[in-house]
């Protein structure tokens, strides 16, 4: 954002030729605090990346527009990050038999329970998958938009 400078060097709103707002003032810290959380959930979506192919899981990282970053893992498994917690639904369903909505903290909590995961969804035939209730990243990313590079 440009300001325009009063006399005395103090920002002026662009209407009105006033002093600039609280909201204009904090617009580029407010810029720069999603900029930095985009960068925290990217972060920590390439991380959980690295510790699954560790345990010879390949994931792919996307970017959404709420800044936060989605991991698809596997059909039916997708993960997502602020920067902070991991989150995803686990194939597993409750005793109720509805989905079960995870959220760790640490990475190794997180890789843990995301590759038992996998494992379940691998030896299930995709046949079995199609009609459930998990989340496909395709359903993710229309939902959230990805950022455009």
């Amino acid at each position: 954002m440009n300001a325009t400078l009063s006399q005395d060097g103090t920002p002026m709103s662009r209407r009105g030729g006033g002093h600039a707002s609280q909201a204009d003032a904090a617009a580029p810290s407010t810029v720069a605090q999603a900029a930095a959380q985009r960068f925290a959930a990217r972060r920590r979506a390439e991380e959980l990346s690295i510790e699954l192919a560790r345990h010879g899981i390949s994931a792919d990282v996307h970017e959404l527009a709420s800044g936060r970053a989605a991991v698809s893992i596997y059909y039916g498994l997708v993960a997502f990050t602020d920067g902070q917690e991991i989150r995803w639904t686990s194939p597993k369903p409750s005793r109720r038999g509805r989905p079960v909505d995870v959220a760790e903290a640490t990475m190794a909590a997180a890789v843990d329970r995301l590759v038992h995961d996998y494992r379940i969804l691998r030896s299930r035939p995709l046949n079995d998958m199609l009609g459930r209730e998990l989340p496909l990243l395709a359903d993710v990313l229309v939902a959230d938009h990805v950022v455009p590079r």
